[in-house]
């Protein structure tokens, strides 16, 4: 069995990469995954149109964003995607223009208050310091069947290799189960990001989505231009004066 490493084809590619990616934010579950793709009820139907609007709107995001580069790792005996990474390769200050995502896929009522202000929240520790050129690592999975074979070490060796012919630094969002992959390549923790929601009377829709979505604890990770790091003597750009 071997893997290999390819650019997605948007045409046909996303709604094997949506459902791989629901598996595996499922397996085991990360509550946070709700607040980008939620599940809005219990049955089998409704998990089949959340992959479904998922798939359509990663294909909306990546040909809408020109940063946008997507990869597929693919089982080379089945055929099968059983891995994903999403890379944002910002030649320019990817805060420059002030973008925010809009949250389309809840209602416009509590349910998107809270995704919304969560979004904003898990944004801020990079758009304060990383306004400079980068790449950006958004989503990376591994399908459960396939994990502990190396699929996610591939995929971070492409972005580094990609970072380091850029010249630029390389910067991600990690959650706790994600961050030891990021420590064994040498990236630094920045800052922890703890979300906790407060909303004065808060509807149902907001109570809803916080008891699915819960909590979430976040690491800004940062690998300095060729990856080279030495404690007391790499300038982080941020801390220049």
């Amino acid at each position: 069995m071997g893997f290999e490493i390819h650019e997605v084809d948007p045409a046909i590619d996303f709604p094997a990469i949506a459902r791989c990616m629901f598996d595996s934010h499922e397996t085991p579950p990360q509550p946070f995954f709700h607040v980008y793709f939620p599940i809005h009820s219990d049955t089998h139907d409704a998990r089949e149109d959340a992959i479904a609007e998922g798939a359509t709107r990663l294909h909306s995001w990546h040909t809408e964003d020109p940063t946008s580069y997507w990869q597929k790792m693919v089982d080379t005996d089945t055929g099968h995607i059983v891995g994903g990474a999403l890379w944002n390769i910002c030649k320019d200050n990817p805060f420059a223009h002030g973008h925010e995502m809009e949250v389309t896929w809840f209602p416009d009522d509590g349910s998107r208050r809270f995704a919304e202000q969560v979004l904003e929240l898990q944004s801020a520790p990079r758009a304060r310091i990383g306004q400079r050129p980068q790449v950006y690592l958004f989503i990376l999975f591994t399908h459960p069947d396939y994990r502990r074979r190396g699929i996610g070490q591939k995929f971070m060796d492409w972005g580094m290799a990609k970072a380091n012919e850029m010249k630029v630094e390389l910067f991600l969002d990690s959650t706790p189960i994600g961050k030891p992959l990021y420590d064994s390549n040498g990236f630094i923790e920045v800052e922890k990001n703890v979300i906790i929601l407060r909303m004065n009377n808060p509807d149902d829709a907001w109570k809803a989505t916080e008891k699915k979505a819960g909590h979430s604890t976040w690491f800004l990770m940062w690998r300095p231009p060729g990856g080279n790091y030495e404690e007391g003597k790499t300038v982080k750009p941020w801390e220049k004066n």
